[in-house]
């Protein structure tokens, strides 16, 4: 019998949360999303923290997130951040929340997922491959004319689990507001 390699290319698909700011922060944010977009010839998202990864094979988000009920979150802006990790290759990061870590254990817990989600929360800003020094100096530069957000949307989305391409932001779906 024949084997086939496997296709190491193919990605698991999950179900991302997100919680989304409230709208004047949101515009601030998009503003900014989109402006790197444009200079750094990046994909444009939605503004987001992600509050919970879930298999594509759990409950429905639609069903969660009805569960779930009206969300209201208020974080505070640590500082504006870099690193290697694609999706996390500009991004605005957050003081740990206490609350937003109870929201995102009611999602573990509602979706029958096995693992826990440990929030690490930040926003991205800009998806790309740069130097580090111009990370660097566009983390330096970046500045938002407030300290705390509130978020009070939460979306739930397909995606590839590790999103490391521009074509696989292109394909997230929302599944659910």
């Amino acid at each position: 019998m024949t084997r086939l390699p496997l296709d190491l290319t193919k990605k698991h698909k999950a179900i991302a949360y997100w919680l989304l700011p409230e709208t004047a922060a949101r515009e601030v944010f998009a503003e900014k999303i989109h402006e790197l977009a444009r200079r750094f010839d990046a994909p444009v998202f939605a503004p987001h923290v992600s509050v919970f990864i879930a298999p594509e094979n759990s409950r429905d988000p639609a069903e969660i997130l009805h569960e779930l009920g009206a969300v209201m979150i208020k974080l505070t802006i640590r500082s504006i951040r870099f690193s290697k990790q694609f999706t996390k290759t500009l991004f605005v990061q957050f003081e740990q929340s206490v609350p937003l870590q109870e929201m995102g254990d009611r999602i573990w817990k509602a979706s029958g997922a096995s693992e826990r989600y440990v929030i690490d929360p930040h926003l991205s800003l800009l998806y790309a491959s740069l130097a580090a020094e111009k990370k660097k100096a566009l983390a330096d530069e970046i500045k938002f004319p407030f300290r705390e957000v509130g978020f009070s949307a939460i979306w739930a989305l397909r995606c590839a689990r590790p999103t490391a391409t521009i074509a696989e932001v292109e394909q997230w779906r929302l599944l659910a507001p």
